[in-house]
């Protein structure tokens, strides 16, 4: 395609390219994030996370909520270690911009995931979702202003939850689409951060994205996630795509400081795979690293958008005209 003129908002492009670059190990779907990120963009002319930065800072500080946490029985007894990392990345952002922040996991994962948090020195509430009906975890999600689903399975359109391969997940918590749903009824802001199509949020592209189901696997009632959010940002990992969001809150509201490090990254990473997260993408319970990523390598992507903050801060980009 022949390019005729410059990108308007140039650090929020380059956050985007970093936050759908696939680093994927063989035994994850590949060639899928890019066509994702195209589905989710719409032939916009603002990048996702552009756009997600603007709707969260034209918000006053509120009760925000996180949804998030993995548990099956056989992969992750603890929880994966996608998802949570990322949240407490965002949960870290959210609340140095005033915000009350509350992330529910399942509960299997609590503990894990508040090891990691006091390592942050987070200031938030962790809690486990123990709610016996969907109306109950509706009313919960309609007491937030906006409400984050990272790497959360969501129902597809008959109400399965699966992992990548279609296996059917029946632990965990089953009302995580119900908070999204009773807090969009009430009006709040709902992003949703997915990488691999069966996770909230991917309802938003569900339809056009079918023929990138993984090769070989058939689900009843479709493979991708059948909740819709209003704003969905596909990336490589979901732990990723929380980090392209902090930076780029770090970026429109000239806060550098909002942006996570690599350094913290491998810190928290390190942290929860000692205390029983396990990743995903790879069949070894031992690896050390994020779906199937060296933590060195996701680090690495970490200073990569600190890298971008930085140069943006520096000053006014001079954009060619």
């Amino acid at each position: 395609m022949r390019v005729t003129h410059p990108e308007t908002f140039p650090a929020f492009e380059s956050l985007d390219r970093i936050a759908v670059i696939e680093m994927r190990p063989p035994t994850s779907p590949s060639g899928i994030v890019g066509p994702f990120y195209a589905l989710a963009r719409a032939g916009s002319p603002e990048p996702l996370t552009y756009q997600i930065a603007q709707a969260v800072l034209t918000r006053e500080p509120s009760e925000v909520l996180i949804v998030t946490g993995l548990v099956d029985a056989v992969r992750f007894p603890c929880g994966e270690i996608d998802g949570p990392i990322g949240s407490l990345a965002l949960a870290r952002a959210l609340t140095m911009l005033g915000h009350r922040v509350t992330i529910v996991v399942d509960d299997e994962a609590i503990a894990p995931i508040k090891a990691v948090a006091d390592v942050a020195s987070l200031d938030i509430s962790l809690v486990a979702g123990h709610f016996s009906d969907a109306p109950s975890a509706a009313r919960f999600g309609a007491g937030f202003g906006m409400v984050f689903a990272v790497e959360k399975l969501g129902r597809n359109t008959i109400g399965g939850r699966h992992l990548i391969w279609g296996t059917p997940v029946t632990v965990g918590d089953p009302y995580a689409d119900d908070y999204v749903l009773g807090a969009a009824a009430a009006g709040a802001l709902t992003v949703g951060v997915g990488d691999n199509g069966n996770e909230i949020g991917f309802g938003n592209i569900r339809v056009d994205a079918e023929p990138l189901t993984p090769a070989g696997v058939v689900v009843d009632g479709g493979f991708f996630a059948a909740t819709v959010v209003d704003h969905l940002l596909p990336a490589s990992v979901s732990n990723i795509g929380c980090y392209a969001i902090a930076a780029a809150l770090a970026v429109a509201a000239h806060r550098p400081e909002l942006a996570i490090d690599g350094t913290t990254v491998a810190l928290w990473t390190n942290t929860g795979l000692d205390a029983g997260l396990r990743s995903g993408g790879v069949d070894d319970i031992h690896f050390r690293g994020d779906d199937g990523i060296p933590v060195p390598f996701v680090a690495a992507t970490a200073d990569m958008f600190a890298g971008v903050v930085h140069q943006a801060s520096l000053g006014e980009a001079w954009v060619a005209v």
